[in-house]
């Protein structure tokens, strides 16, 4: 009993740990594109003129929430949105854990492993949509799995399984990973089936749930296929490949780095940590019943990571971020592993779960143990400095009578102080940076000015406000043009924050965003 409670008050302790680094990690550059592009999406077109280059499920997500909850504190949901996913991610380990008769020790073992690797970096920390597939994709292959396994097909099962895999691509197009073996699984498992009754229980049921979790995807393609492969294939391997080939910035490109970067993930903190509970337990199965290595539910999980392994090796450059796929199978393939073996033979493990989670532990508490207070203080939260950020803009310049729209390449800010911004930076600086780079032939699908063409964009329509201090590398053109046209720095006291205003022209407020 002792030890049950002070295994619960340690789970509570690192939540509260998890949810103060969440709520205190610093403001992302990735996250101005998923933060505009969520409150947009319902009053612009999401890829012609907003410019998001990824599929729609985060924007869909996210700005549904602010549909349903009017919240203006836009960065604030968001990182609401990322804790909730860690506490669904619990609630699939839960799931998976209890069918596999693991126990809250089990329970507690895989959330140290899976939070002592990359997801406690910016992957799992901002509003972004590396980590946001995670519960919907092991849910999915858990469903999946359930539905198939042990003779019996439940068509419920399969549908709940399709929707969850589509959800999970729905967020990130590199959960494609999942279909190859769900799909050959599904022609083939489980064995005896006659052709009838497998297309009409497994592999419909399957196809109207991947149908349903993926339909947003469906109808953007079917609208504008071109607009869509523009946004989320011919950008990346087009102009943003171009744009990091001529950077001087730090870079992964080369097959050898990505090699060393994939190395640090999978061989490191939580990638290691799962690979040893998998590997020993596969060992120790081998040892007494090699058989239940070759069941069908271990190769299709084995499947899933010999898959996702190597297509972490196909954006350029590379992120640490692309190799944390596979991981969370390894560690599902772990725990079903353990639930092969009888109780004397896991009774015998414990001393390695007991070393797992210590080692876990360690890389986890010097990453959470500074936040533990961060929860009683929500001033000291990101999203509300940002959204102070943002209000302090609207109210500089409604002090001096301006109206019109303000440029910048951190669109979160004028967002959250809901003033309105020009069309060709919703993107944040994702679009604007590659212009030049982009294909003629593209260029009529995207909504965007370059570099060299700043000061002719901005003398056609000047800007009643220019907000810069995030963007190191391209922010110098837009604080040279505020100077060169007698924009006043208003010194706000944000040491991120560079804010010009355009000297006063009228009396007339603030226009609101829409």
């Amino acid at each position: 009993m002792a030890l049950r409670i002070a295994a619960w008050a340690l789970a509570v302790l690192l939540l509260v740990g998890l949810f103060g680094r969440v709520m205190t990690y610093p403001l992302s550059h990735d996250e101005q594109i998923h933060v505009s592009a969520a409150r947009l999406i319902f009053h612009e077109p999401l890829y012609g003129v907003v410019g998001y280059n990824h599929l729609p499920g985060l924007p869909l997500l996210l700005g549904g929430i602010y549909a349903v909850t009017g919240t203006t504190s836009l960065l604030l949901a968001g990182r609401l949105l990322i804790f909730g996913c860690w506490l669904a991610t619990a609630g699939a380990w839960w799931l998976i854990v209890r069918h596999y008769r693991g126990g809250p020790a089990m329970l507690l073992v895989a959330m140290l492993v899976l939070g002592a690797g990359t997801l406690l970096g910016p992957a799992g920390m901002v509003t972004t949509n590396n980590f946001l597939p995670v519960p919907f994709a092991l849910l999915g292959a858990h469903c999946f799995i359930l539905a198939l396994d042990g003779g019996r097909v439940r068509p419920w099962l399969v549908f709940l399984a399709g929707c969850a895999v589509g959800g999970a691509i729905l967020l990130k197009i590199s959960y494609v990973m999942l279909l190859p073996p769900v799909v050959i699984a599904a022609m083939i498992v489980p064995r005896g089936l006659t052709p009838v009754d497998r297309i009409r229980r497994v592999l419909l049921p399957l196809l109207a749930g991947g149908v349903s979790g993926g339909l947003p995807i469906l109808i953007v393609g079917a609208s504008d296929p071109q607009m869509l492969l523009a946004h989320t294939v011919r950008y990346f391997t087009g102009g943003h490949l171009a744009y990091w080939e001529h950077s001087t910035a730090p870079k992964v490109m080369s097959l050898g780095e990505k090699l060393a970067l994939a190395g640090s993930v999978w061989l490191l903190s939580s990638g290691l940590l799962s690979s040893v509970l998998a590997l020993s337990f596969g060992w120790i199965i081998r040892r007494h019943d090699p058989t239940r290595l070759f069941r069908w539910p271990v190769l299709f999980l084995i499947a899933i990571i010999g898959i996702a392994a190597p297509l972490s090796f196909v954006p350029t450059p590379a992120f640490p971020q692309y190799y944390e796929p596979p991981v969370p199978f390894v560690l599902l393939l772990a725990i079903m592993l353990y639930g092969e073996m009888d109780e004397p033979v896991r009774h015998r493990l414990r001393p390695l779960l007991v070393g797992v989670s210590v080692l876990a532990l360690g890389l986890i508490t010097p990453r959470l143990l500074p936040h533990m207070t961060a929860i009683a203080h929500p001033s000291r939260w990101t999203g509300t400095k940002i959204h102070a950020e943002g209000e302090r803009i609207r109210t500089e310049l409604a002090a001096r009578g301006e109206r019109g729209k303000v440029v910048t390449l951190q669109p979160i800010l004028p967002l959250e102080g809901r003033l309105p911004l020009y069309r060709e930076f919703e993107a944040g600086p994702f679009i604007y940076r590659v212009a030049d780079y982009i294909a003629p032939a593209d260029r009529r699908f995207f909504t965007t000015t370059s570099p060299g063409a700043l000061p002719t964009f901005l003398d056609a329509d000047p800007p009643a406000a220019i907000v810069t201090g995030r963007e190191a590398v391209l922010d110098p053109a837009f604080v040279a043009y505020a100077r060169s046209r007698g924009y006043a720095e208003v010194v706000t006291g944000y040491p991120q924050m560079q804010l010009f205003i355009r000297p006063v022209v009228g009396s007339a407020p603030v226009a609101p965003m829409p």
